[in-house]
C-alpha cells in the first residue's frame, strides 16, 4: 500500500494520528472543532471517472465495484471512521450490504491494532456509534451491526417509520430507535440536533447513499468531502440508474454547492481528493 501526498492546501494544526498512520497516510489529518450546535460533518465516497457512485446492480452497487483493488482507499475509509465519532448511513445502503458493519476494522482490517491505538489516543470508546437513516422504517433488524457486542448503535426516523419498526418487529428495547418527529422525511437539521443533544456527536462520518447525501449536500450540512476517483468509466442512461453523490438532487448554477481543494494524494492510478466547504 502507497500514498503519495501531491498537494497540501495547509499542514494540519496539531498532530492527530499516530507516526504510523502518518506514514500510511503520506502526513496527519485533523478537523476543526464543530461550528455552531451541531457536529462537524465529513462525507466519503469513492466514484468513478464520469461520476458514477454505484452500477445499482443487485448484489454488486457498493463501493468495492467502484474502488477496485485499491487498498489505499479501504484504508482511508477505516481512517476516517477512526477519527469519528459515529458513522451515519441510508437504510438502503444498509440493507443492499448484508454484513457490513460501518467500524474501522471491518473496511481494512490489515490497520486494525492501528485504528484502535488511534482511538485510544483521541479518548474515544472503542468503536463509533453507528446511524441508521429510515423514513420508512425498513430495516434488517437481523443484521449483524445490532448484534455485536460493543457496537452502539441507533435508528433515526419518523413518527411512521418508528411505529413501523415497532408492529414489525416488537420487542427491540436492546436497539435505539429515534424519531425526529417529521413525518414523509427525516430533515438533517432534526437527524443532527439528536446526534448533538442525546448523543454527544462533535465528528460525524456521513457514508451515504446518494440520496440522502444529495439532501444533505442541499441542506448545507456537509462540511468536508473525502472523494476518491477510480480510473474507470461506468456510464449511464439515467441519474438513478447509476447516481453520483447527489444522488436526485438538481441544483441551478445559482445554488450549487462549490468546494475548497484541500490536499490531492495519489494510491497508484487513483487520486484521493479531499475538499472543504468554504463556510467552514
Amino acid at each position: 500500500m502507497q500514498i503519495i501526498t501531491l498537494y497540501e492546501r495547509e499542514e494540519p494544526k496539531e498532530q492527530f494520528l499516530t507516526p504510523e498512520l502518518q506514514r500510511l497516510y503520506g502526513g496527519d489529518l485533523s478537523f476543526p472543532e464543530p461550528h455552531g450546535n451541531r457536529p462537524y460533518v465529513i462525507g466519503n465516497f469513492v466514484e468513478t471517472i464520469d461520476g458514477v457512485v454505484s452500477f445499482r446492480i443487485p448484489g454488486r452497487s457498493g463501493g468495492k465495484e467502484i474502488r477496485g483493488d485499491c487498498d489505499e482507499d479501504r484504508f482511508v475509509m477505516g481512517l476516517l471512521r477512526s477519527v469519528s465519532d459515529a458513522v451515519l448511513v441510508g437504510s438502503r445502503t444498509f440493507n443492499e450490504g448484508p454484513g457490513h458493519m460501518r467500524i474501522p476494522k471491518f473496511i481494512y482490517p490489515e490497520a486494525k491494532d492501528l485504528y484502535a491505538e488511534l482511538r485510544r489516543k483521541l479518548g474515544k470508546p472503542p468503536l463509533p456509534l453507528s446511524v441508521i437513516l429510515t423514513a420508512s422504517g425498513k430495516v434488517d433488524l437481523d443484521e449483524p451491526t445490532f448484534h455485536t457486542e460493543g457496537l452502539p448503535t441507533a435508528i433515526m426516523t419518523t413518527n411512521e417509520g418508528a411505529s413501523r419498526i415497532a408492529s414489525d418487529h416488537g420487542d427491540i428495547s436492546h436497539i435505539t430507535v429515534r424519531t425526529t418527529g417529521e413525518a414523509g422525511c427525516t430533515t438533517p437539521a432534526a437527524v443532527l440536533k439528536i446526534l448533538t443533544d442525546e448523543f454527544g456527536i462533535r465528528l460525524l462520518l456521513h457514508e451515504g447513499g446518494p440520496t440522502i447525501f444529495g439532501q444533505w449536500l442541499s441542506a448545507k450540512t456537509i462540511d468536508e468531502l473525502f472523494l476518491t476517483l477510480a480510473p474507470q468509466i461506468a456510464g449511464r442512461q439515467s441519474v438513478a440508474q447509476r447516481p453520483s453523490i447527489a444522488g436526485e438532487k438538481l441544483f441551478s448554477p445559482e445554488m450549487a454547492p462549490w468546494f475548497g481543494l484541500r490536499s490531492i494524494k495519489r494510491a497508484w492510478n487513483h487520486l484521493l481528493l479531499r475538499y472543504t466547504s468554504p463556510e467552514v
